[in-house]
């Protein structure tokens, strides 16, 4: 069986995969609630389970509570199975069990144990059987991760955000391509808002396109909500909190530097209850009507002067590298602090760091009686450069009240691009909003508790969240302000950063770069037209869970320092001297081709890599390639090209005018290397 073929036959598995009649409800985690948030779930499964048998599957014990939910919920019958060893997995008695459900509920707990213990049984084998015959199959937490074609296996470790994006190629990341497979080209992650795990997600699509040269679709689904998945591959979201699904599309790149990873434009459509989303061409398929059009034709609120933004509120860590570079690269005569009476003696020792290093410095503490004062104007007026510190960004934000003389002039200084230097939490006050309350009370975004404020609009767009996962019981409320802020602004820009992370924002050329142990963390929301939130209030809350929707963010990431993200392009600014470093994954690079779905006409994109990098004895400045379109039967329909052509990236158009709806395959082909993607014309 030559090479073609085999990936031919692997193209016609992922189709029957998608015209499987079965139906996936993959639940992020959380406690059930007979009459609450899971009975529209729940009720849906059931309800496509034609009100049948209902198996709950896990390794270990579990109580009756779930089967009598299920009952409740209209099933006819509903137990738990336990199947805690290959032995007992590989029974025909156990597949002849499981066959006679009409939906088969994986528990949460530890997805291991389901790989490891199922994988290759004929318990793996049942629940594909009842999938492919029309039932459902579900499951929460754990359960829920391994319904993906792609499964996070927590096999060694199960990291947190922080250390999978500090090492994302890291052997703890570990992938499984080869078990169950429901849900094609989809990776799974759980309780996302609630563990922070946004960066786990994009870690992982980037380690298993490291692994397998291929980006695939990303469902991260929070706690207490769930995607059902219809067997026509329309997904809905239902539940308290939201969906993010990410896709990669023409402005997409991952690539690395060096050592370094870069992911750009990441697409990623954060969905709440009643949106849905098609999963065979990634693209929207409903919005609800709460949902609220955004005003894109209005421009972007650029930085004022240059801002530099640590990551924490630890600012003897920062003072020796951070506080110093600023410093060195403004040389101002004086360099005003300004924070408020009860950080005072914090200001000292920043106060005491800048005299050490040759500057005068004065102190300004805020306060309502301060503002107006003759020694506040007079050390605002003196200042060259502007150092702010407090943990409290609420009294920072005095500030922005220009109607007081302190505000006013602070004002003309930015004006006049007065360099600005912001310890960790008084840097969320560097936008025209910012979100309070994320760092004292645990379940603030989760009850509705987090606040909206005006910030000092030294940058109009941006919402900025320092110590993001500096500690785990404010990860919801750290990671949701950021997207929750850019919703409630209709801000356009989004930084994520924490420790020892240092963000500079440069006036003159609209930029961001990072250093530090966390990669550049930033979301683009200048593409979205519509927002929504959720409406779910929890018990004990004040307003709905702090939870929004948006579609067409783009998340930018590198781990790469000094490489700068361009406000004005929206992507990485690659100097010549970066791009000479820019290693590709692999060799070749054939793109999803887009649109896709298609009517008539869609773009195939492809990368051909300099002939010295290519095996097989190949030579010159120019590589023979050859892509041809085939129908699903193996027919070739076209040539696109069939030449020699130097290395480059290239874009091909194809139309299919004359052709019927149904799905195609284009292959890239140069010497013994082949590439072979699905698409899908639609009339």
């Amino acid at each position: 069986m030559n090479l073609f073929v085999k990936i031919f036959i692997s193209s016609l598995l992922l189709a029957s995969f998608l015209n499987a009649q079965g139906y996936i409800c993959a639940v992020g985690g959380g406690p059930e609630d007979n009459g609450g948030w899971s009975d529209e779930p729940y009720d849906w499964m059931v309800e496509k389970g034609d009100s049948g048998k209902v198996i709950i599957l896990s390794y270990g014990d579990a109580t009756s509570w779930l089967p009598n939910y299920f009952v409740s919920l209209g099933a006819s019958s509903s137990y738990n199975k336990k199947i805690s060893s290959r032995a007992s997995a590989d029974l025909q008695s156990t597949y002849d069990e499981l066959i006679t459900a009409k939906v088969i509920f994986l528990r949460g707990g530890d997805q291991w144990q389901y790989v490891n213990l199922w994988k290759g049984t004929k318990t793996e084998d049942a629940i594909s059987y009842v999938f492919e015959n029309g039932g459902v199959i579900a499951g929460t937490s754990a359960g829920a991760m391994v319904l993906g074609e792609i499964v996070f296996s927590a096999q060694f470790a199960s990291p947190d955000s922080k250390t999978a994006l500090t090492n994302p190629t890291a052997s703890s990341l570990s992938l499984d391509d080869d078990f169950l497979k429901l849900v094609p080209n989809v990776l799974f992650d759980t309780h996302v808002a609630e563990r922070g795990r946004h960066g786990r997600l994009i870690a992982m699509m980037y380690k298993y396109f490291n692994d397998k040269n291929h980006i695939v679709t990303g469902c991260g689904v929070d706690d207490k909500t769930a995607l059902c998945i219809n067997s026509n591959g329309i997904a809905e979201v239902m539940g308290t909190g939201s969906v993010s699904i990410f896709t990669a599309d023409e402005k997409t790149v991952f690539s690395k530097i060096s050592s370094d990873f870069v992911i750009e434009n990441l697409k990623c459509d954060q969905l709440t209850d009643g949106w849905k989303f098609d999963l065979n061409s990634e693209q929207i398929a409903f919005i609800p009507s709460s949902a609220k059009a955004v005003d894109t034709s209005r421009a972007d609120e650029l930085p004022l002067t240059d801002i530099w933004l640590t990551g924490s509120d630890n600012i003897p860590v920062q003072l020796a590298y951070s506080l110093d570079s600023f410093l060195g690269a403004y040389n101002p005569a004086i360099a005003t602090i300004i924070s408020y009476p009860s950080f005072s003696s914090t200001t000292d020792a920043i106060a005491s760091q800048i005299i050490s290093k040759g500057y005068a410095v004065e102190k300004l503490l805020l306060t309502n009686a301060s503002l107006n004062d003759d020694s506040t104007i007079q050390k605002m007026n003196a200042a060259d450069a502007f150092v702010f510190a407090g943990d409290d960004p609420s009294q920072i934000n005095l500030l922005n009240d220009t109607t007081t003389a302190a505000g006013l002039s602070f004002v003309n200084k930015i004006n006049s691009a007065a360099p600005v230097f912001m310890f960790g939490s008084s840097g969320k006050t560097a936008g025209k909003y910012f979100i309070d309350n994320t760092d004292n009370d645990n379940y603030a975004a989760y009850e509705g508790r987090m606040t909206f404020k005006e910030g000092l609009n030294l940058f109009g767009d941006l919402i900025f969240q320092p110590k993001v996962y500096a500690d785990n019981n404010y990860y919801e409320n750290r990671v949701s302000s950021v997207l929750w802020g850019l919703m409630r602004g209709r801000s356009r820009f989004g930084i994520y950063a924490d420790g020892y992370d240092l963000v500079r924002i440069s006036n003159l050329s609209n930029s961001i770069l990072s250093e530090g142990l966390l990669p550049l963390f930033l979301v683009d929301a200048s593409s979205v037209t519509y927002v929504d939130s959720s409406q779910f209030r929890m018990p004990g809350g004040i307003a709905p869970r702090q939870i929004a929707a948006m579609n067409n963010l783009r998340y930018s990431l590198t781990s790469k320092d000094g490489l700068s993200y361009s406000l004005i392009n929206k992507k990485f600014d690659y100097t010549s001297d970066i791009k000479e470093n820019i290693t590709p994954i692999s060799d070749f690079v054939l793109h999803q081709n887009y649109p896709n779905p298609f009517n008539p006409d869609t773009k195939i994109k492809f990368t051909i890599p300099p002939s010295q990098l290519l095996s097989g004895g190949m030579s010159g400045d120019e590589v023979k390639v050859t892509l041809k379109v085939f129908d699903i039967l193996g027919r070739k329909i076209s040539t696109l090209l069939n030449d020699e052509i130097e290395p480059g990236t290239y874009q091909i158009n194809f139309s299919a005018t004359n052709l019927p709806s149904g799905v195609y395959f284009y292959s890239l082909i140069s010497g013994n290397y082949i590439q072979t993607q699905k698409m899908i014309l639609l009339r």
